[in-house]
């Protein structure tokens, strides 16, 4: 009984260091929404494409964001401190004056912007595939959370009723979780060589490094574990 408690104790001790070192660091998702808003404070629309569940060592001060191009196209975001690292990521972004389009006959422009819209109608918990979706030209006054490329919807789930021809936004997609509720996982956990791997079943939805409950399908029971990414969660007594 004091050996089993020793490595209990032992484990716990390693999940605790586990979570400081996750803490530290910052994700895809993260780094995203910072493109984002950076180029919305210039006046431009954008779909960064990055993985959001990727992890980065977290900086010790503000990630410094670059243009490769004038147009902003793609950006370098990087870090100096304490790690040097950077990714280059594709903006996706559009602006007022990039879908200018005159009319042969008086000259008159209309300013308009290339959005993804429905090519057929899909009701609520659908998963959007390629088949199903569409271009088309608008006028820019239909508000935020649009998206301007297929590859950020592909695989994503409806949260509502949505007819064809309708524009796509954020709001009408179910959350991207990095683990579904019923999703296959590994409990895992290793200290000094002890190592403890089971097989289970997420009983929770989650995002990157949040604690949710696992049924152990050996055991039967469950047990609480911190994300670490699709696949994986460390355990936490």
């Amino acid at each position: 009984m004091k050996y089993i408690s020793k490595i209990l104790k032992l484990i716990l001790l390693h999940s605790m260091i586990l979570y400081s070192h996750s803490s530290f660091a910052i994700t895809g998702s993260e780094i995203k929404s910072l493109v984002v808003n950076f180029l919305a404070d210039k006046g431009l629309n954008s779909s960064p494409i990055i993985k959001e569940n990727r992890v980065f060592k977290q900086c010790n001060h503000k990630l410094k964001i670059n243009p490769i191009f004038n147009d902003y196209k793609t950006v370098i975001v990087s870090c100096k401190e304490p790690m040097k690292w950077q990714v280059t990521i594709r903006t996706n972004t559009t602006n007022k004056n990039s879908f200018k389009k005159s009319t042969s006959l008086g000259g008159h422009s209309d300013n308009l912007i290339t959005l993804v819209i429905l090519k057929h109608n899909l009701k609520k918990g659908e998963v959007i595939q390629l088949h199903n979706l569409n271009y088309t030209n608008k006028k820019d006054i239909i508000g935020n959370g649009y998206f301007i490329n297929f590859e950020n919807l592909i695989g994503r789930k409806l949260k509502q009723n949505l007819s064809r021809g309708q524009v796509i936004k954020s709001r009408h997609l179910e959350e991207n979780f990095l683990v579904e509720e019923g999703q296959s996982i590994l409990i895992f956990s290793d200290l000094n060589g002890i190592k403890v791997k089971m097989e289970g079943n997420a009983l929770q939805n989650g995002h990157f490094n949040e604690l949710i409950k696992v049924k152990n399908l050996s055991s039967g029971k469950i047990v609480q574990g911190r994300i670490v990414n699709e696949k994986k969660i460390y355990i936490n007594y």
